[in-house]
């Protein structure tokens, strides 16, 4: 009997696919009508898995018993809710990209039975570089786009901001660890999105053809947008006053919600890294071309585009004061809801008390009279 299939959307992280996860979830109803179960309830769940299997909870702002026992459930899913001999399965986390050799190999102990096949989504290395530094600066970060990028970009790789971006986008170590643990190269498949394509449209083209889905009966689209200039320089100001003294989940929450304006234009890495990322995105269009993969796309859309010789102008004081303006205001009616749902929850906590009081002296009397 052929085993079932379980393909695992690895990321990478920043490449345009994140949103596969969600849409998944949200969609998982019609999949399972069509053999394609997804055990991960929403993308926050796969998340959670993500980070128990790569041990990054606290990281993230998790406890660990918010995330233990989470792969496992949704490994005991796939398995027994009326699954079906010829049902694959479908996960999604952009967190799995960076496990390594051993995680790897205990994410696969726990799939025994099926056929596993990884799916890799690239995007050539200024945006990979330019993304991330968005990201380090919503998680707490305080540093500007080209000191960020001379640590990661250093080649002894030393510094905090170099480990956490080549864990996840070094791309020949990650396509390598993952080949090796499933000992078949060619079930590593690799989307190299065109320049005009939607990352997460081309990642679920892939991903459906492997499970026998139809894929234009999912909508899946990717965001376009990214935080602009303004609302960045200000959240790096933010968080060097914060100076870690939020809880990192609660303060992350808070940022996408109130303090990230997002815009159409992609942030541009200085002009003087162009030669540098280019030299990288050669090594990886080789890297895709001798390992074996199965690759979608052309290496060569890796190569990133020249940027422009004359740095974007930092924001302006103006800028940086409506878009800190904006942020008060809506922290202010967030703040305001808050305390209203408080006082809310203190009538009702002082309603119940009474209602307990009244029912121990009816019990105290009812027990003084028998």
């Amino acid at each position: 009997m052929a085993k079932r299939r379980f393909v695992i959307h690895i990321g990478l992280p920043h490449a345009g696919g994140g949103s596969l996860a969600g849409a998944l979830s949200d969609h998982a109803a019609a999949l399972a009508e069509v053999g394609v179960r997804v055990p991960a309830r929403s993308a926050d769940e796969a998340r959670r898995a993500a980070l128990e299997l790569r041990r990054l909870h606290s990281t993230y702002g998790f406890k660990r018993k918010e995330v233990e026992g989470t792969w496992a459930l949704l490994c005991k899913r796939a398995r027994k809710e009326g699954a079906k001999s010829h049902d694959a399965v479908v996960v999604s986390d952009d967190l799995l990209a960076g496990a390594s050799r051993e995680q790897i190999a205990l994410l696969l102990d726990s799939l025994a039975g099926f056929e596993v096949h990884v799916v890799a989504v690239l995007a050539d290395p200024a945006r990979q570089l330019a993304a991330a530094w968005t990201d380090a600066v919503r998680a707490g970060s305080e540093l500007e786009l080209r000191r960020y990028a001379r640590r990661v970009l250093d080649p002894d790789r030393r510094l905090d901001e170099a480990a956490t971006f080549w864990a996840d986008q070094d791309v020949p170590a990650v396509l390598d660890r993952w080949a090796a643990e499933l000992r078949r190269p060619d079930r590593v498949h690799v989307v190299v999105p065109g320049t005009e394509q939607d990352p997460a449209r081309a990642g679920w083209a892939t991903i459906a053809r492997l499970v026998g889905a139809d894929a234009d009966a999912l909508p899946v689209t990717a965001t376009a947008t990214a935080p602009d200039a303004a609302s960045l320089a200000v959240l790096r100001d933010v968080n060097a006053s914060v100076d870690g003294r939020a809880d990192r989940r609660t303060q992350r929450q808070l940022v996408e919600a109130h303090l990230v304006r997002s815009t159409d234009a992609p942030t541009a890495v200085p002009a003087d890294l162009h030669e540098e990322l280019t030299e990288l995105a050669e090594a990886w269009g080789k890297a895709l071309a001798e390992g074996g993969y199965a690759v979608t796309g052309d290496a060569s859309d890796l190569l990133p585009a020249a940027a422009p010789v004359a740095a974007p102008a930092d924001p302006t004081l103006e800028e940086r004061l409506a878009s800190t303006t904006d942020a008060l205001a809506d922290l202010l009616v967030e703040l305001a809801r808050t305390r209203e749902r408080a006082e809310e929850l203190q009538k009702r906590n002082a309603k119940l008390e009474r209602k307990k009081a009244k029912l121990r002296t009816r019990l105290a009397a009812a027990l003084a009279e028998g």
